[in-house]
């Protein structure tokens, strides 16, 4: 049922106007605005502060570009002093008004679109451009709906308005502005824009490479980033933005070293300790069920993570293990100098020893083993570029990562080069339409993520590719033949899946809605 916009009175102008337009501007083309912006304009002709002035301005911009040009043009043209082109003094207050009201992007369309010769001529020299600091809020907004034609416009118009700048505060905006257009919208003008900052090179610099890495990871993008170009059809794109979201492992663990030595996050871990203990034993008999002779076998981890659960027990069993990640317990971290592994990483070890200590303890009780770290071998890598040679494993185990891997391919395709000509591969997947897929906070309503009634003003941190269980399989048959895929049901998810709320959800199977885990026993051919 489509619910009516119940618009404010206009009685008289109420005080938070301007709070009353930014929710308006959410959905800026609902029946009955015309009107209503037409009756503000009107009633407000007597306001004349610099704030009233700003949001006049959007109101009559918007009104007429979205309903009645005609309407509006009397208006515009008495603030812009009779002059077809928008003079500099309102094009002042106009960008002053877009980010007072968080409509850059609303704006943006509005000049696109127009079709109206006198709007068109109104804009011709109009370049507006957001505030640096209402960038990040533009821009996270924007990640909601990455691919609308909305975002496109918006995106397109940033890259060329911001051509040729030297500002450095622009360049990881322009960076992640041209990389996102070329591998969502125009492939040939975002490649374009990417070359312009690559001073004509086929591949971005090392500096550019991290600028764009930096931003993304502080966007929580990186997953988004890496999807958009592992999809992109264009090899040209592909090899400017080869680089992007590897790290260079010294200068990643340097960093490291930089940060406060605080793992406080680490200390809830205690809780997952009888799942991680009950993975350990589940993997130890599929291995063993696919021929894996777990003696002699030599063991990756890949993405053992950092607390380095699985490696730390298969170690403690007496069996042959590496671990790889690129967030590893602080003692495996390499240093550029003894005094650096002496001094500077001590005090991270420790730290880390201590927000740990109850974790190991409730593993060890669970798995019922003592464990070793003695012997314990785990390395710094980026798990899409392993550092081993070819065939180097007779077995991998791949556990709560797959999730959360932003190129699925791309770790599959380097799980089998490391693994010898039949080698194993287990694993197990969360797929994000699974009622826990989201790894949402405790109390969200069930499948909130997929219903829209997730929390969005506090973004979500944990880094999800958001893939149904039938991309992974169709993944992993790219380079492994699939002995078993089994799905297993999560009966709370059964008991929470009512009438109206599979009703909602009717373009998921009830089985994917319904999954606990999907665990895999994978051969290399």
């Amino acid at each position: 049922m489509t619910q009516t916009l119940t618009l404010p009175s206009l009685t008289t102008i109420p005080n938070n106007i301007e709070e009353q337009l930014r929710q308006l501007l959410q959905t800026p083309r609902e029946p009955g605005l015309g009107e209503w912006l037409f009756e503000l304009i009107k009633s407000s002709g007597h306001l004349s502060t610099p704030d009233a002035l700003r949001w006049r301005v959007v109101a009559l911009v918007w009104l007429a570009a979205e309903f009645d040009t005609d309407k509006a043009w009397p208006y515009l043209m008495w603030l812009n002093t009779g002059q077809p082109a928008i003079s500099e003094h309102l094009a002042e207050i106009l960008s002053d008004a877009a980010n007072d009201l968080d409509c850059h992007v609303e704006l943006v369309n509005w000049m696109a679109k127009a079709k109206d010769e006198r709007l068109i001529t109104f804009f011709s020299d109009f370049h507006p451009l957001p505030a640096r600091y209402n960038m990040p809020t533009l821009v996270r907004r924007l990640l909601n709906h990455p691919t609308a034609p909305e975002t496109g416009v918006w995106l397109a118009a940033y890259c060329r308005d911001t051509a040729g700048s030297t500002n450095p505060n622009l360049r990881p905006w322009r960076l992640l502005a041209a990389a996102w257009y070329a591998t969502c919208f125009d492939t040939q003008a975002g490649l374009a824009y990417l070359r312009e900052l690559s001073g004509g090179s086929p591949t971005l610099a090392a500096v550019d490479n991290k600028i764009l890495t930096d931003m993304a990871g502080e966007l929580n993008c990186m997953t988004s980033v890496t999807q958009w170009l592992a999809t992109c059809p264009d090899p040209m794109v592909k090899t400017m933005l080869k680089d992007f979201g590897h790290p260079d492992l010294p200068t990643f663990a340097a960093a490291i070293f930089q940060q406060s030595p605080d793992y406080q996050h680490l200390t809830d871990s205690v809780r997952h300790a009888e799942a991680d203990a009950q993975a350990f034993q589940h993997a130890v008999k599929l291995l063993e069920q696919a021929g894996v002779s777990l003696k002699n076998a030599r063991l990756l981890d890949l993405a053992c993570g950092p607390l380095a659960a699985q490696t730390l027990l298969f170690n403690s069993a007496g069996y042959k293990i590496l671990g790889a990640d690129l967030h590893i317990p602080p003692a495996y971290l390499p240093t550029a100098s003894l005094a650096q592994r002496l001094f500077q990483r001590g005090k991270y070890v420790k730290a880390w020893e201590t927000a740990t200590a109850p974790y190991y303890q409730a593993l060890a009780q669970h798995a019922g083993l003592k464990l070793k770290w003695n012997g314990v071998k785990i390395e710094l890598a980026d798990l899409t570029r392993l550092p081993f040679p070819d065939q180097s494993f007779e077995a991998i185990i791949c556990f709560n990562h797959l999730q959360h891997a932003p190129d699925v391919e791309s770790l599959l395709a380097e799980a089998a080069r490391v693994l010898q000509p039949g080698g194993v591969l287990v694993a197990n997947i969360i797929p994000y339409p699974a009622l826990t897929g989201a790894f949402a906070a405790d109390g969200a309503s069930p499948w909130s993520h997929l219903r829209g009634t997730a929390n969005t003003s506090q973004p979500n941190p944990v880094i999800l590719n958001r893939w149904r269980e039938r991309q992974y399989r169709l993944a992993f048959e790219k380079f492994f033949q699939v002995e078993q895929w089994q799905a297993e049901a999560n009966p709370n998810a059964m008991a929470q899946l009512t009438p109206t709320v599979r009703a909602e959800l009717a373009d998921y199977d009830e089985a994917e809605l319904t999954c606990q885990q999907v665990v895999v026993i994978a051969r290399k051919r």
